[in-house]
């Protein structure tokens, strides 16, 4: 694996099973489910220690993955005691990653179309 990219994966630690089927699934649908499940893991007790505007996650379509990724990656005010920033940061992770499997997964397909020619 590139050293680059192995240094900046730190993220799996949290969940390395849940991260792992990410790697190893092989296409896109794939991998929104997998992120569905995960939504669908979380209670209203975990949605609601989420920054308000984080609260509704749904994923309906890969690029619904970039959306939330995007929503995620921002740090609730410090004044805000109601945001749970570990679980911000542990969703935020599962998210990025799966935008990053989904990444490789159409580069592949790419590269695949390009040796077919």
């Amino acid at each position: 694996m590139d050293a680059t990219l192995d240094r900046t994966r730190g993220f799996e630690r949290y969940d390395p099973g849940w991260h792992c089927r990410v790697e190893i699934v092989d296409t896109v649908d794939e991998v929104l489910t997998l992120l569905r499940d995960y939504i669908a893991s979380l209670t209203p007790r975990h949605l609601v220690r989420l920054p308000d505007r984080c609260r509704s996650l749904r994923v309906k379509g890969e690029d619904d993955v970039e959306y939330w990724t995007f929503r995620l990656s921002h740090r609730a005010h410090p004044d805000d005691v109601t945001v749970d920033e570990l679980l911000r940061e542990d969703v935020f992770y599962r998210f990025l990653h799966a935008s990053l499997r989904i990444a490789q997964i159409h580069k592949a397909e790419a590269e695949a179309r390009v040796r077919e020619q």
